[in-house]
């Protein structure tokens, strides 16, 4: 392909917040109520007769792949009475699994605990597939009611997926994981060489930066704007979007910020004396702020950027390259040329490339849950620390200089303790409101925006 690659990467897991139960209400109706996960059913005085019946439509619903950090639209189980007697419905829920990972709904009590189910009429299930972490996720459900056979299991069964992308200097990419590709700059003329790739929250699409501040974009990555005509002190060293993917900034070696879309100017170093040229940046959580790193390790922190410490004051073997945020944006990871990892505020140390012969180091990227990350070298290598998972690179068949890693999965803040389960007396909204896409296009929705 001869691309040298930078990273881009997508994945998650957390604790359900108020945003996740709006946004999951909406494709599912109001009414979310939330219940401990594994809590019991209390105790319902249910006589079981024979004639008593209830048949799911399936026992397994397979929900498929779905992008970590991401949902789409719900899958629907229906419960039918295919007895010769009344059912009483008196309650669902979860017994067992992975119940972070789906949200439930049901309409099967329209009047509220306990509901009857009359013969041959239906009640319905719907369930959203909002998985936290990479790989199988599984539930199950089990329905209660006076049927023979209750209380009747139900598996909830889906695969969360993640990905990233290299990029090279010439402006070939190429995608590992769940990443598409969606285009890029190779074998046409730059003005400036590629200097770092930079992917949409969803992974969806991503920017190729040029050393002049062109941008170039694909996917649902849209331009706002560039330098690429602009005459520069320094030269761009990289860029940073606000988590709505409506914005972005652009920062020189100078400190230097250019401010384009809905991202908003903070400040900048650009009339301070640096001891040494920043290298990088990152936006705040909020988007109303993003800190500065200079190749010494110093950071520079604006509008609500907090400062949670630096390098400048530690003598380097090789200096910063780069630098990755927390979930919680309440700390952030620094990589050295080495691969020498600096973690402050409520990052976490899971381990270094310096002296295991890293290579030149070009970049870092966090999976979405803030457990691992990886770093990728100026010869297409990607390397992995703590639960971050590899998809491959481009060792040993890239050629151009790698710029870094983009991530396609979202960061997902919190740890889900509870699933959800709305067994409101609310019928079931209608979904037409949830869009369609083609599985390719799997972020439609973010569990944590």
């Amino acid at each position: 392909m001869g691309v040298a690659p930078t990273i881009a990467r997508t994945r998650g897991r957390t604790r359900v917040g108020r945003t996740l139960l709006l946004a999951v209400v909406a494709a599912l109706g109001a009414g979310l109520t939330p219940l401990a996960a594994g809590a019991a059913a209390p105790p319902v005085a249910v006589s079981h007769a024979a004639g008593a019946k209830i048949t799911l439509s399936t026992t397994t619903l397979k929900l498929g792949n779905q992008r970590v950090g991401t949902f789409f639209i719900p899958k629907s189980v229906l419960v039918t009475n295919t007895g010769t007697l009344p059912v009483s419905m008196d309650q669902i829920v979860y017994s067992s699994g992975h119940q972070s990972d789906f949200v439930v709904k049901t309409d099967c009590f329209p009047d509220g605990h306990p509901s009857i189910l009359k013969r041959g009429h239906s009640c319905v299930i719907q369930v959203v597939f909002t998985p936290r972490d990479f790989g199988p996720r599984q539930a199950t459900i089990s329905i209660i009611s006076s049927a023979s056979a209750a209380p009747q299991k139900l598996v909830l069964a889906g695969n969360g997926t993640e990905g990233y992308y290299l990029a090279g200097s010439q402006g070939g990419v190429a995608q590992f994981g769940d990443a598409v590709w969606h285009g890029d700059r190779k074998n046409r003329p730059l003005s400036a060489p590629i200097i770092s790739i930079t992917s949409t929250l969803t992974g969806a699409g991503y920017w190729l930066l040029g050393a002049d501040g062109g941008i170039f974009s694909y996917g649902n990555a849209k331009f706002f704007g560039s330098t690429g005509a602009m005459r520069l002190n320094r030269p761009v060293v990289g860029m940073t979007p606000l988590r709505a993917s409506n914005g972005y900034w652009l920062v020189a070696a100078d400190g230097g910020i250019f401010s384009f879309g809905a991202a908003t100017f903070h400040g900048s170093t650009g009339g301070m004396h640096l001891n040494q040229p920043i290298v990088g940046m990152a936006a705040s959580r909020s988007g109303n702020g993003y800190w500065l790193v200079a190749r010494d390790g110093g950071i520079f922190t604006f509008g609500d950027a907090k400062f949670y410490g630096s390098a400048g004051g530690i003598h380097l073997t090789q200096p910063i390259v780069g630098m990755a945020t927390t979930p919680s944006g309440m700390g952030y990871w620094l990589v050295a040329r080495d691969g020498g990892i600096f973690a402050f505020g409520d990052a976490r140390y899971f381990g270094s490339g310096a002296g295991k012969g890293f290579g030149t180091v070009e970049g870092i990227a966090a999976t979405p849950d803030g457990g691992g990350y990886w770093m990728s070298n100026s010869m297409g290598q990607v390397f992995k620390f703590g639960d971050a998972p590899y998809f491959g690179d481009l060792f040993p068949r890239g050629i151009a200089i790698s710029l870094g890693i983009a991530p396609t999965a979202p960061s997902v803040r919190t740890k889900l303790r509870s699933g959800v389960i709305d067994q409101s007396p609310s019928q079931l909204a209608h979904v037409a409101s949830v869009p369609t896409a083609a599985p390719t296009d799997p972020g439609l929705q973010l569990i944590d925006p």
